[in-house]
């Protein structure tokens, strides 16, 4: 008897942890798109001038499209990000829902040297949508940069 009680118990308090946090507790979050840009120079190399630009015409397998743009200068870095869609009047798409981004920057080492999360964005249901970010000032010595976008369509 004591076992069902505390199994009980366990069961309830799990589920009460679930509704209170919206989420599973044992899932993990969907990658719904993820890029990657790296340049084959050395950390003796001068990047200056470096620049590389990724285009995604399906973004998530979608209706959205993406960029992200990564140049280099003698003093810093630059990554720029674009999401959007157009949705013509009368076509029926799914919501896409972004929960968050991550980027993540590492050097010739593969050590981390830059990290950012953005919170996220939502293109309602058959809407049209426009997300970006720019972000300056990124560490010289990054050899790799990842950008991991998490979310789904619904």
């Amino acid at each position: 008897m004591q076992r069902i009680v505390f199994l009980f118990i366990s069961l309830l308090v799990i589920s009460a942890f679930e509704i209170w946090t919206l989420q599973p507790l044992f899932s993990q979050e969907t990658t719904l798109e993820e890029y990657s840009v790296s340049h084959g120079g050395t950390s003796e190399t001068n990047l200056s001038g470096f620049s590389a630009k990724l285009s995604d015409k399906y973004f998530g397998n979608g209706t959205a499209k993406a960029s992200v743009k990564f140049k280099m200068r003698d003093d810093s870095g630059t990554l720029f990000l674009k999401v959007w869609r157009k949705v013509a009047k009368g076509e029926i798409t799914f919501a896409l829902l972004v929960f968050r981004i991550e980027i993540r920057g590492y050097d010739y080492s593969d050590t981390l040297v830059y990290s950012q999360d953005f919170g996220g964005f939502t293109f309602g249901d058959s809407k049209s949508g426009n997300w970006s970010e720019e972000l300056k000032n990124l560490p010289v010595n990054i050899q790799h940069i990842t950008v991991t976008f998490f979310g789904n369509y619904e």
